[in-house]
């Protein structure tokens, strides 16, 4: 049986005094709620209704039940309603890692923005050019430029990169152009 929806059940019909309207507000069949409320008064070991062909009522030990069976539902509403709060705002400490000049070109200037969105997240941003091991660290995001190795991270790309090579008229006069770029192992 399960518990939870066995006692669902016994409040909807306490509440309506009816099985086939507390079947119609738990979109169930009033034999399904039938079954659930003998099963639960047969694990309690005790008749939590009075009926009779035309009345139902709560025995004192229905009543007790009641009582305590909907606190128990309004606190587990309270407590589910509580967790999607905390999931429909972002909120806590979050940890940053990311590339130097990423970090100074692109999240520094969104960072005033996020903060104002997000009031309750404050955030600790780490910018270095090392490779860091984010759960040895305790980051909870990073920044990388370049593929992902095989990992248990989830990676998401973020945008496309394009290198270039560029010296200056200057330094090719001096140096030569590399033709390749195995060249540039030679080159400063």
């Amino acid at each position: 049986m399960d518990r939870l929806a066995a006692i669902k059940a016994f409040v909807k019909v306490a509440e309506t005094q009816s099985f086939s309207a507390a079947a119609r507000g738990l979109r169930a069949s009033k034999s399904v709620v039938s079954r659930q409320i003998a099963s639960l008064e047969a694990e309690l070991g005790a008749r939590l209704f009075h009926r009779t062909t035309r009345s139902m009522t709560l025995t004192e030990a229905g009543r007790s039940y009641f009582d305590r069976a909907s606190r128990i539902l309004a606190d587990l509403e309270e407590a589910n309603l509580s967790v999607s709060q905390l999931q429909s705002a972002p909120r806590g400490r979050l940890r940053v890692n990311a590339p130097m000049s990423f970090g100074f070109l692109h999240l520094a200037p969104a960072l005033a923005d996020f903060l104002f969105r997000y009031p309750e997240v404050e955030v600790d941003i780490t910018l270095t050019d090392r490779f860091i091991d984010l759960v040895d660290e305790g980051f909870d995001v990073a920044v990388r430029i370049g593929s992902l190795e095989d990992s248990s991270l989830v990676a998401r790309k973020l945008a496309s990169i394009r290198r270039a090579i560029c010296a200056s008229p200057a330094y090719l006069k001096a140096r030569g152009a590399p033709a390749s770029p195995d060249d540039l192992k030679t080159h400063d």
